[in-house]
């Protein structure tokens, strides 16, 4: 093989890796924040709503009382997935229940007093560390 042909490779297979690195921090960090949505009717959990280009408008009928399982099997676990470009590009979670804010910052529910996007950021750097030694090229 030529040196060419050797650094194409090489970035192909670091892009390869970039993608699949963005694309696992983004499956676990939107999936443990829908994950640690307190639970009561499941309408809070079910608003969730994952995008790409802008954020989600409105509110949906969904609602959400099990465990988010991985994708591919349950429609906001898909939706995620289905949010992330394929190139460069912005993917977005949004819940636009007119409560939520009191859920993540007012200690509204008993079953998650943290927050479930701020205790979740915390933990940003863990889940970029993991992703990226997964993916390492």
């Amino acid at each position: 093989m030529s040196f060419s042909a050797d650094l194409k490779r090489i970035a192909q297979m670091t892009e390869e890796s970039i993608h699949d690195t963005r694309k696992g921090i983004t499956i676990k960090l939107f999936s443990s924040v829908i994950q640690d949505t307190p639970v009561d009717s499941g309408r809070a959990r079910g608003n969730w709503q994952a995008t790409q280009g802008s954020p989600a408008s409105g509110v949906t009928s969904r609602t959400d009382r099990k465990p988010l399982k991985s994708p591919p099997g349950h429609e906001l676990a898909v939706e995620i997935e289905a949010s992330i470009p394929a190139e460069d590009g912005v993917s977005y979670l949004t819940n636009n229940l007119p409560y939520i804010g009191r859920l993540e910052y007012d200690g509204w529910s008993n079953q998650a007093p943290a927050g479930m996007v701020r205790k979740n950021i915390t933990r940003i750097q863990n889940i970029v560390r993991e992703e990226a030694e997964k993916h390492k090229v």
